[in-house]
């Protein structure tokens, strides 16, 4: 089976892993797998493929969507691709108009079995129906809530109709979905992430990294620096156990456009001493694994891929409720579900460091579990594969 896989990128993020995981599990006996990445120097998670794929060269195809002028420039300069330069001035002018811009990108030669636009917030599925010629057409959504209206919402209201499958990645997820759009035929299903636990174990063990020891108790947080995973309710939580007495570092992996105001709030609420910005890392989980606890702090997710981690590590977890969450966690049994609130989310964390026997039983729940994780394409070749 041919397979097409468009997306806006491969760089560090919790969709960028998820179709990593996605495309290792594939069997290169049955299926061939040409990758189109809108953005190709977001890829630092190439590296990680272990199987062969085909990388498309988006610079004949499409325009980066951030910056084509220096993509143009490091292939040689406008006069050797004036043509490509035309092309730029028409998108860059479409784009100023708000005329769909992705109408000037070039559409791809041959057919494929299945043309999936993996991620949903960008050109990907307006490219996958307009530009791309298969059997099939799939879109995947990642998000825990639809805030579009207007042009914008009329315009997706199209395009998802185009498609034969709509993946939601959770039930909550396919909740938001439903409340926005009308889907027949079951269009609309759930297939959730795939999970590579033999290399989470592996990678897990890879090093020790910095600043852990059992001098204070560890928390670890992954995700962006973006408004929606709540780093601004993670210092708030850290100020007031901090005030309580506990000893603690809360180590936050990712970065983001919030970065500048989350250092701000870390030097207001003074916990410059036990809440660490540690960015971008292209392998977290050694930082999951010797935490104490793993906490999640977003406003919103549709299925969160680190929670899942921090499952396979069998972390005793905190999270907000959110979408997707409660296909993840039992709450009460295998970690807390909290509400969206810093003190909330404090007493759940002083709660498990009060209460050994409930971390303990946690963690045990956890390791009992892990074994359902199976990487498993079953429910894909019964959909969108079939």
């Amino acid at each position: 089976m041919k397979l097409l896989f468009v997306c806006y990128g491969l760089g560090i993020g919790g969709i960028e892993k998820c179709l990593l995981n996605l495309i290792n599990s594939l069997p290169e006996d049955n299926y061939s797998v040409d990758c189109l990445l809108m953005n190709s120097q977001y890829s630092i998670l190439k590296s990680q493929i272990k199987r062969k794929v085909n990388f498309l060269d988006d610079f004949k195809y499409v325009m980066n969507t951030e910056n084509t002028f220096n993509d143009i420039q490091n292939h040689g300069g406008v006069f050797r691709n004036f043509t490509k330069f035309i092309s730029y001035c028409i998108y860059r002018l479409c784009v100023k108009l708000g005329i769909s811009p992705w109408k000037t990108f070039k559409p791809l030669p041959g057919k494929y079995d299945v043309a999936i636009a993996y991620s949903h917030h960008d050109y990907s599925p307006r490219y996958v129906i307009d530009k791309v010629t298969a059997d099939r057409k799939v879109l995947w959504y990642h998000n825990g809530a639809y805030e579009k209206t207007g042009k914008e919402y009329n315009r997706d209201k199209n395009y998802f109709s185009k498609f034969n499958y709509v993946v939601a990645v959770s039930s909550d997820c396919a909740k938001v979905l439903e409340s926005k759009f009308s889907f027949s035929n079951n269009k609309l299903i759930i297939l959730r992430n795939i999970c590579d636990v033999e290399n989470i174990l592996i990678k897990s063990k890879e090093f020790t990294p910095a600043g852990f020891d059992d001098t204070a108790i560890d928390i670890v947080t992954v995700g962006r620096l973006t408004s929606e995973k709540g780093a601004d309710l993670a210092v708030r939580a850290c100020s007031k156990l901090c005030s309580k007495g506990y000893k603690l570092r809360w180590h936050w992996i990712g970065d983001g456009n919030q970065t500048s105001r989350i250092r701000q709030m870390i030097e207001e609420f003074e916990v410059q001493d036990c809440f660490f910005l540690e960015g971008n890392q292209n392998n977290p989980y050694p930082f999951i694994n010797c935490c104490d606890i793993y906490v999640q702090t977003s406003y919103y997710e549709a299925y969160s891929t680190t929670i899942t981690e921090a499952k396979v590590l069998c972390k005793p977890i905190v999270t907000t409720d959110v979408g997707g969450m409660r296909d993840q966690i039992e709450n009460g049994v295998n970690g807390l579900i909290v509400d969206i609130d810093a003190d909330e989310i404090a007493n759940a964390v002083s709660s498990l460091l009060d209460n050994m026997e409930k971390k303990n039983s946690f963690i045990s729940e956890l390791e009992n579990g892990r074994k359902y994780f199976a990487n498993s394409l079953e429910e894909y070749e019964r959909t969108v594969f079939s």
